[in-house]
């Protein structure tokens, strides 16, 4: 249902966000750990080219592979990895689409279109962003590159590494600002089931100002605050840590979807 186009901002209410998110992971999850079991697996897939072409790199250390063989193998297997978390993706999408209690993982075939068109989705939305890196980041770091192979001292190439992070700097603001449109273009694309909703860029506009602009914000980086925390914490515990990490990788991703998804129709959309 579109939303009103002049409606009053409704008041956030943060704590019902989490919550309410946290409960529908836990239920969900520790209530039938078969779907926590399959979606281990399908964060498995995308990693399996990546360690197949380490274990290629692997075994032909004594060839000495030119740049081409390298390049190939990390591109292809890129690609393979982007291809295979079409399925995670996808079946994120069921939550977006406000599914209670958590959906169980099937239809793998619709999981695989609607991933795919997921990914594409955000990628189209992050052009801006790897345009302005390209144009930025790519040539300083090029520049300091052939700094260094020319013996040059750092001060000689500070205004490259400046040049960088200033690239950067802008790189990450230019994403987050897109970042806040593609989000509620997936889940206008999970709701409606067409990828020109994505880019309905009136009605997301709306229905940002229907949520607050500072209330989504705010919002949004509640949830990042909340991984990242929880990502450190993790990250500092020795082995035992990136065990935990890949366990509750489902957990934070059930989380995620489902309080962008309370976020979403707490604007009053169904």
């Amino acid at each position: 249902m579109e939303p009103a186009g002049d409606s009053v901002v409704l008041t956030m209410d943060y704590g019902k966000l989490i919550g309410d998110s946290f409960a529908y992971a836990k239920d969900g999850l520790l209530g039938n750990v078969g779907i926590w079991i399959m979606l281990l697996i399908l964060t498995i897939l995308p990693v399996i080219p990546i360690f197949g072409w380490v274990f290629v790199m692997i075994l032909s250390m004594n060839a000495a592979p030119g740049f081409l063989f390298l390049a190939g193998g990390i591109g292809i297997a890129i690609i393979l990895a982007i291809i295979l978390s079409a399925f995670y993706t996808g079946y994120m999408l069921k939550i977006l689409r406000g599914e209670t209690p958590l959906p169980p993982v099937v239809g793998f075939g619709t999981m695989f279109t609607d991933g795919i068109k997921y990914i594409v989705i955000q990628a189209i939305y992050m052009i801006p962003a790897i345009i302005i890196f390209c144009v930025t980041v790519l040539p300083a770091m090029l520049s300091m590159w052939t700094s260094v192979l020319a013996g040059h001292t750092r001060g000689e190439f500070t205004p490259a590494i400046m040049s960088m992070l200033g690239g950067i700097l802008i790189t990450v603001i230019v994403a987050f600002i897109f970042g806040l449109f593609a989000i509620i273009g997936v889940v206008r694309f999970a709701r409606m089931g067409t990828m020109g909703e994505a880019f309905n860029l009136s009605a997301i506009l709306a229905m940002i100002k229907k949520i607050g602009w500072v209330s989504y914000i705010i919002a949004l980086l509640i949830m990042m605050i909340i991984v990242l925390v929880i990502s450190i914490v993790l990250g500092i515990i020795p082995i035992i840590g990136g065990i935990l990490q890949f366990i509750i990788n489902p957990f934070i991703g059930v989380f995620t979807m489902r309080y962008i998804c309370m976020l979403y129709d707490s604007a009053g959309t169904a």
